[in-house]
């Protein structure tokens, strides 16, 4: 018998269409899996960061870039024990507010420009918390005794402008700076030396004599021998170089609101104080004593008076 042709046929026709929307719900069916799939939300704990790097994020091969005069707030209550003023031996600047462990973030800049901008160089990845004390070096460099991460103290160098800061532990122990946890307390390399009184400010250790303000009185002390106070009054920062001392004080009677500096010599007799115009008697100030200069820091202002 003869096959019978049924693909012409109206029932295979029927079931043709039947086949095809059959598939299109299939495809249909799994589209919308899909799309809800890709709806789901988000795991609720977010990736865990990794460490913070040791390094500075600066790139080796372009400077900071300076910022203008200034950068650092002066500090809740002023006072020179809260700033330190530095220069390096080809005329860097550094300057730095004191911070607080536990407390305000200390803040360190560098000025090639002599003090109209600033760079700030704070070498945070240190987990840097106080300065104790500032010191400029040869070159552009300079040296930082600070407390680190748990209020430890370490000596930090920077041979790299203030982009890289690196501990000497070794020399930390040759070194004498303010004690951390007995403000009233020198650390030296030969043991505590007591400070004067129980509320010392800018102190500031060089090689021949270490001086101190006290109630406003500067005290210096030659070598291992006692604190002895200077004939000067309302002192509110000063520097050493060699046996002679620079003090900036207030003295509104021949000065006004602004600043009077006075060197005090290896004999203690104090020359006549000299006007630093642009400073603020009542701000919170530091100063820098070279042969050729004082370089004051008191407000917002740097200020120069050449010797």
């Amino acid at each position: 018998m003869a096959r019978r042709d049924l693909t012409g046929s109206p029932i295979a026709r029927a079931l043709s269409v039947a086949g095809v929307g059959a598939l299109a719900l299939v495809v249909i069916a799994l589209t919308a899996l899909a799309l809800q799939h890709d709806r789901s939300p988000e795991p609720a704990v977010a990736p865990t960061a990794g460490p913070v790097p040791s390094f500075s994020f600066r790139s080796e091969g372009r400077p900071a870039t300076p910022t203008p005069s200034p950068t650092v707030a002066p500090a809740a209550g002023g006072g020179a024990a809260d700033r330190f003023l530095a220069r390096s031996s080809e005329g860097t600047l550094w300057r730095a507010t004191a911070g607080a462990c536990d407390g305000d973030e200390p803040v360190v800049e560098r000025s090639d420009d002599g003090g109209t901008t600033w760079t700030d160089v704070t070498p945070r990845s240190r987990g840097i918390e106080q300065v104790r004390a500032l010191s400029g070096l040869s070159g552009t460099e300079a040296e930082l005794v600070a407390d680190l991460a748990g209020c430890a103290p370490q000596l930090l160098r920077t041979f790299t402008q203030g982009r890289f800061w690196d501990p000497y532990p070794d020399l930390l122990t040759r070194a004498t700076y303010p004690s951390g946890s007995a403000p009233t307390v020198l650390t030296s390399p030969s043991g505590e030396v007591s400070l004067p009184c129980a509320a010392p400010a800018s102190v500031r250790v060089g090689a021949q004599q270490t001086a101190v303000i006290c109630d406003g009185v500067p005290y210096t002390r030659v070598g291992t021998g006692a604190f002895a106070p200077l004939p000067l009054m309302d002192a509110v920062a000063l520097d050493v170089l060699g046996r002679a001392t620079a003090v900036a004080r207030v003295d509104g009677g021949t000065c006004g609101e602004a600043l009077a500096v006075s060197w005090v010599d290896a004999a203690g007799v104090a020359a006549p104080s000299e006007c630093i115009p642009g400073t603020d008697a009542a701000a919170p100030a530091a100063i820098a004593a070279f042969e050729d200069e004082i370089i004051v820091w008191s407000g917002d202002a740097i200020a120069t008076i050449e010797r």
